[in-house]
């Protein structure tokens, strides 16, 4: 009798760990609508603010962004330095969050797609104030 419960727990134990790793899988492994394209580095391509193009933004390597498959992003400074944050995917909304290293919201990204990605400035530092209608268009990064 003791044999058989032994050989219950070690199957009920490997069943757990196979489905713990398995729900620890990448959004866009189980999510076909999620580029994995978005898992590069992004140059911003020009902003747009109430529908007018914004002039004189930063050059590449300033406002580089890129998102690394663990759930962290670099956003790049022109001496290629950098600052973290962390995204997380909304498969619902079909939109990433993008936190400070802190976990305050500070953009979220909305039309993703693999050629470009539109950053949207979003939480408490913008509510109420003009930068709520500021977009930033990025395209992939090309060496």
């Amino acid at each position: 009798m003791e044999k058989p419960l032994r050989i219950i727990i070690l199957i009920g134990i490997l069943i757990f760990t196979y489905s713990f790793g398995a729900q620890k899988k990448i959004e866009s492994d189980s999510n076909p609508e999620f580029p994995n394209e978005l898992f590069q580095r992004w140059k911003l391509d020009y902003g747009m603010a109430n529908g007018e193009k914004i002039s004189g933004l930063p050059q590449s390597p300033s406002n580089d962004y890129e998102f690394k498959r663990n759930g962290e992003y670099l956003l790049y400074n022109e001496d290629e330095t950098f600052m973290t944050g962390t995204w997380e995917y909304n498969s619902s909304e079909k939109i990433i969050y993008t936190k400070r290293v802190d976990g305050e919201l500070n953009g979220k990204i909305a039309d993703l797609k693999a050629e470009s990605i539109t950053l949207i400035p979003a939480g408490k530092a913008v509510e109420g104030t003009p930068f709520e209608n500021f977009r930033f268009y990025y395209i992939p990064k090309t060496e």
